[in-house]
């Protein structure tokens, strides 16, 4: 299993796995929000074609009004 780094924390990703599926487990695939990979934003449609390497520097930033979206994310 490849270990990436997600916000700044060390996290296990299944081997082969895309940026889009990360997202879709993390609850996140349909929230307002902006990924980067090794400093490159990921457009949106690329998602499902980005596989995560392993060192991966992953950052996913939210974007909300009036309120705070949860990124955290608990693999258990």
């Amino acid at each position: 299993m490849p270990s990436v780094t997600i916000n700044g924390e060390s996290q296990r990703v299944d081997e082969g796995e895309t940026l889009g599926s990360l997202l879709l487990r993390m609850g996140l695939s349909e929230k307002p929000v902006v990924c980067e990979v090794d400093l490159t934003i990921v457009p949106r449609d690329d998602w499902s074609r980005t596989v995560l390497c392993e060192g991966a520097q992953i950052e996913i930033i939210g974007f909300v009004g009036g309120g705070a979206l949860d990124l955290s994310w608990n693999q258990d």
